[in-house]
């Protein structure tokens, strides 16, 4: 029977009882415990989140590679959760090796949720910490063969805007954005777009700076327009409500 759990005193004797297996029996008897207990179940995202970091804290470096490859083949919604938890928090000492898995498991995906969830906890959190390295990463992944990773990088980039990136590095984002549009690919048209209209909600300055190349019929396709469109509205909005 499948259950829910949306506060942290339901899931705290889960995640301890995970935990203590682990220390008990290893690692594979953590994966299972783990998914039989909480994955297996409806559990609110901050929560599974709380769980990541939990787990990133008592489970060795190599065993969480061990217990993310697994979540990533077990393809429950929540396990996206924890992958992109535990690659987040890997990012600040072990950059390349949380990329490359990150870029695997999105690559695996089987839906477009994966790439979403994952997406925004992993490149957007680089976005915002580590610009330099990410950007880099992001243009050498924009033109990846999996269409679930170029989407993916859009919802990176659409979470790293919405919450405080510098207009600057929005700028060099934005530019990267422009170069990704020649695609008739809707999982790629969906997150690159979803990141143009953050964009445009948020730093409509932008937009109006290389408005005569977004007009320009022949370099970018009408979906984009539409979606800078719509968050140019959105901004707008926001204005006559604060207005």
């Amino acid at each position: 029977m499948i259950k829910i759990y949306t506060r942290k005193g339901d899931i705290n004797p889960l995640l301890e009882q995970s935990i203590d297996v682990y220390h008990k029996h290893g690692v594979v008897a953590l994966i299972a415990d783990f998914h039989e207990s909480i994955l297996a179940h409806k559990v609110k995202f901050p929560l599974l989140e709380y769980c990541a970091k939990t787990l990133f804290e008592n489970v060795t470096l190599q065993d969480q590679i061990t217990l993310c490859d697994a979540i990533c083949e077990q393809k429950t919604e929540g396990g996206n959760v924890i992958l992109g938890i535990i690659m987040q928090l890997r990012l600040p000492n072990a950059y390349e090796e949380a990329i490359q898995k990150t870029y695997e498991y999105i690559a695996d995906a089987n839906d477009w949720y994966v790439s979403d969830i994952i997406g925004e906890r992993v490149w957007g959190v680089a976005l915002l910490q580590q610009f330099e390295l990410m950007i880099k990463t992001f243009e050498k992944l924009s033109s990846a063969k999996s269409n679930w990773v170029v989407r993916s990088l859009g919802a990176g980039a659409h979470y790293a805007v919405k919450k405080g990136l510098g207009k600057k590095e929005v700028e060099q984002v934005f530019l990267l954005l422009m170069t990704m549009v020649k695609t008739n690919d809707r999982q790629i048209k969906q997150g690159v777009g979803w990141a143009a209209k953050t964009t445009a909600k948020f730093h409509p300055d932008l937009i109006e700076k290389y408005n005569s190349r977004i007009q320009n019929y022949t370099e970018i396709p009408n979906w984009f327009r539409k979606k800078i469109e719509i968050g140019l509205n959105r901004n707008a909005y926001a204005k006559g409500k604060r207005g």
